[in-house]
């Protein structure tokens, strides 16, 4: 469809000998901000600055108007590339090329959107564009998922793997380590991760509505502390009797997380349902990591023995995950 869409327009530009040339607009979309790029033949640039050729299009957000920041200029192969950032308050979701068709109602220009890679062709007719479909609600159900399982979501897996690398260990009134059985594990699971499932949904609740804010950089810190200081417990403590409440409070900060990643998705008005369907998404997602990591990590704590997992198999695992949680800690408090 593409490529019939390119050819069609080449076939516009014969026609019209005094058309400028098609102009490619790539828009990529980074949460509540954008990296735009306008290519053109260099003769369609004449005398023309950076910066005016970026006020031919805007992106707004919601109806709100997104700020551009500076414009420069590189040769691209045998075009001119004109790159400019643009920031909003939320998502960017159309692009108006009204000025763009001002100066000439022959203009065509074919706007990529990526990561999406959502292709459209816009003509003087309909000088807007919308830069992403509005999403149902199983889209954001998926979105919730997606934050869980996909890489982004790596340092919430983290902490809940290292929930999970305890809940089967337990001592005997001799102070011997056994392994419980599986119901009794499956309680223990649903202990922890109801205590985290139950704090991540409240903060991310209230977050999202505006009721609870802190800094980004403090809520990401602290949440690489929670994996840290967690995966640390495993290795010198794993039996201790306060894992619920501590769990429930690291899930607070876990949620305010989830809410920062949220809040530029969200529409500015109407929140709740598409707020409880990501979260709906979220707990999907951890449902998922479970599912699949309990019966590994069950599996391979009755087959060495509880005395070999607690003191060999259970600490090498924890011990990569407090070296992740450090590494995030250095990097979010200090570096970035």
């Amino acid at each position: 469809m593409r490529w019939l869409i390119l050819a069609w327009l080449l076939v516009s530009r014969l026609a019209y000998a005094h058309q400028t040339s098609v102009k490619y607009v790539d828009v990529a979309i980074d949460g509540a901000a954008a990296d735009v790029t306008l290519r053109l033949a260099p003769t369609d640039l004449a005398d023309l600055s950076p910066a005016a050729v970026a006020s031919w299009m805007s992106l707004s957000s919601f109806g709100e108007p997104c700020t551009s920041g500076p414009a420069a200029q590189h040769a691209e192969d045998k075009l001119v590339a004109i790159t400019w950032h643009v920031t909003c308050a939320r998502v960017p979701d159309a692009a108006d090329f009204t000025k763009f068709f001002a100066i000439d109602q022959k203009h065509v220009a074919f706007v990529r959107v990526l990561p999406d890679e959502i292709s459209a062709y816009v003509g003087a007719s309909d000088p807007t564009m919308s830069l992403r479909d509005r999403p149902t609600l199983l889209a954001w159900v998926h979105g919730g998922i997606d934050h869980i399982v996909a890489w982004d979501g790596r340092d919430h897996i983290s902490f809940v793997l290292a929930l999970l690398l305890v809940v089967m260990l337990v001592r005997d009134p001799t102070g011997a380590w056994t392994i419980r059985p599986m119901l009794p594990t499956l309680r223990s699971t649903a202990t922890v991760i109801t205590a985290f499932t139950i704090a991540h949904s409240l903060s991310l609740i209230s977050a999202a509505l505006g009721w609870v804010h802190l800094p980004s950089r403090l809520v990401e810190s602290l949440i690489a502390v929670s994996i840290a200081y967690t995966a640390a417990e495993n290795i010198v403590r794993p039996d201790v009797q306060w894992r619920f409440f501590l769990t429930f409070g690291f899930g607070l900060v876990h949620g305010l997380g989830f809410a920062s990643t949220l809040a530029v998705q969200l529409p500015p008005r109407d929140v709740i349902v598409p707020l409880l369907c990501f979260n709906v998404g979220v707990e999907l997602g951890q449902l998922m990591i479970v599912l699949v990591a309990l019966p590994l990590f069950f599996a391979v704590a009755r087959r060495v023995g509880a005395e070999t997992y607690r003191r060999r198999v259970m600490p090498v695992i924890s011990g990569a995950i407090f070296i992740a949680g450090i590494v995030w800690v250095v990097k979010r408090a200090f570096l970035t």
